[in-house]
């Protein structure tokens, strides 16, 4: 499928059609997440599937963006909420989550440069703790793993080929982002002597991740802005409602005192709508937020018909796909129930 849709990407942007389409009236709002981009070769002991794009690749993303569309800013489209306007013509808007380093190394100059609009989610815990998320600590357990096999959901998982480390990693992550956190907050721990791993050190986690001088830097650059992704990034639906109040309220108060100002738009854990609700929904208003976006749930056409539930998109690698994506967004839709993993197979952040 992937195939057939870069060659029909490859063939409408070489064509007259896409030309044409361009011009045919449209109000659209595509919004492409991030989560991190990579200087040369990628080459990862943590989780590769939250690398997108190569510098050079969101360059020329955000080149394209820039000459093609209206790029908005949060600011932007929390006046479009306030007034109930429609949509006019063509629009984007990028964003960013889970505080990685190389948004700030990497991305934040390539904005700079093309004056584009950008809003980062930073789960605060993460930043605060220099700890990464779940998703790549299991794809750093794995990729070390001692042992041939492990014990997994009560049945021996093999660990021999890189296919077979993939496929346990896509199970444990699945499994990270529908399992109730009861069930699910020990399997870390359970994990590393499974694999006969030992948790990476703090020194090694925090040079992923940006600090708290270089977020604020970026929270006081005009165009860019920060917003919480909660706390500690567990998946919403899997927690008691009070639990996840506090997620949302704690990680908004936390950032507004940390960077002294204001923090309007909350992106939910994973994204996908398995892993928030309209509790959550109702949740994220109660604690002050002006907006909530989901991940992989497709473009906003016409009007913000829900500014709890406000669509993004992942970054396709193949730029004649990102232009369709932008330009002719019902061609290609994004229906993965657990769209958001970490990573692409199927997201976490």
């Amino acid at each position: 499928m992937k195939g057939k849709k870069k060659l029909l990407a490859e063939f409408l942007e070489k064509s007259r059609l896409f030309n044409i389409a361009r011009k045919i009236p449209a109000n659209t709002l595509t919004i492409i997440n991030y989560h991190r981009i990579y200087a040369n070769k990628l080459d990862t002991e943590f989780d590769a599937g939250v690398f997108g794009s190569s510098v050079n690749e969101f360059e020329q993303q955000m080149a394209f963006l820039q000459k093609h569309v209206n790029v908005l800013s949060e600011q932007d489209i929390i006046g479009l909420v306030r007034t109930g306007k429609s949509l006019s013509g063509r629009n984007a808007f990028v964003t960013f989550d889970d505080g990685y380093r190389d948004n700030y190394q990497l991305a934040v100059p390539i904005l700079k440069k093309y004056h584009i609009p950008a809003l980062f989610f930073i789960p605060t815990k993460n930043i605060e703790e220099s700890t990464l998320g779940w998703w790549d600590i299991i794809s750093y357990f794995i990729n070390h793993a001692n042992e041939k096999n492990i014990l997994l959901n009560e049945k021996f998982v093999p660990l021999q080929t890189p296919e077979n480390k993939e496929n346990a990693k896509q199970e444990l992550l699945i499994y990270m982002k529908t399992a109730r956190h009861e069930e699910s907050k020990k399997l870390l721990t359970e994990l590393s002597a499974r694999c006969g791993v030992k948790f990476p050190s703090r020194a090694v986690q925090r040079e992923e991740l940006m600090s708290w001088e270089q977020i604020k830097e970026i929270a006081n650059t005009d165009g860019l802005s920060i917003g919480s992704h909660t706390v500690s990034h567990r998946v919403l639906s899997t927690i008691e409602n009070h639990e996840e109040l506090r997620e949302l309220q704690d990680s908004r108060i936390f950032l507004q005192q940390k960077l002294s100002c204001e923090i309007n738009s909350i992106a939910y854990p994973v994204g996908g709508y398995h892993a928030f609700s309209e509790r959550t929904k109702r949740n994220a208003h109660q604690a002050g937020y002006t907006l909530g976006f989901s991940f992989n749930t497709g473009t906003n056409y016409n009007t913000i018909t829900d500014s709890f539930d406000i669509k993004r998109i992942s970054p396709e690698k193949n730029l004649s796909i990102y232009k369709v994506n932008v330009i002719l967004p019902r061609l290609f839709t994004n229906n993965n129930p657990f769209a958001g993993r970490h990573g692409e197979r199927s997201e976490g952040g």
